[in-house]
Formats: structure tokens, sequence, C-alpha cells
């Protein structure tokens, strides 16, 4: 396997109101099938599978949670009920294969050097 960071647009699935945060369990199931899809469109490998067959483990570290959030809100255009498009950064911390499926696991990172609310 290369050691590489992915680069993943994110847009969510699930408009919330603006004055709601999201989940991040349910960010994390997001993130997982929104790098499934990119891997089988362009056919990018996660581990040696591309794609895998299914997202084992998401982690997220305190600044994608920091970047999601103030972009959520500071970053969508007024009247928008979605939020932004949000810039992250893929890294495959874990990948393997058994009888049934093969798997990978991620970590994910700012896509963004700097942020703000804006």
């Amino acid at each position: 396997m290369i050691h590489k960071l992915i680069t993943l647009d994110f847009t969510s699935l699930m408009p919330q109101s603006w004055d709601s945060f999201p989940d991040p369990e349910a960010l994390k199931k997001q993130v997982a099938l929104s790098v499934l899809a990119h891997s089988e469109i362009t056919k990018e490998a996660l581990g040696f599978y591309a794609p895998p067959n299914e997202i084992k483990e998401v982690r997220v570290t305190a600044a994608v949670l920091d970047q999601i959030y103030c972009m959520w809100h500071g970053h969508r255009e007024n009247g928008r009920e979605s939020p932004p498009t949000i810039p992250l950064k893929i890294f495959v911390c874990g990948f393997g294969q058994n009888d049934e499926t093969s798997w990978a696991s991620i970590e994910v990172l700012p896509g963004l050097d700097n942020w703000d609310f804006e």
C-alpha cells in the first residue's frame, strides 16, 4: 500500500436547519459512503482495493470536526437548506479482506490549511 492523502469534496446529503450542528456519528457514516462512491467512480484504490466493499472504521480528528462545524454554517449561502461542499483529506490507515469482503479504515483530516467562521 502506498500511503497518501486522498482529496474528497464532501457534500452532506442530509440537509439540516441552519441552527443545528451535524451529529458526529451521522457524519462518519456519510463520509464513509462518500469515500466508497469516490473510490468507485475514480477507481482510486483504498489500500489495495478500488473500491473496497466497506469502510470498517472512520476516525475523525478534532480539527476536521471544527472545520466541518465552521463551514457547515459559516460558509452556507443565505437561504440555502443544505451545507456547502467541504474539502476533506482522507488517509487510509488500515485495509484487508476475508472470504466475504474487502474493507478499509480511514482517518479524516481537514482539507484546508486555514478556515474560519464567516
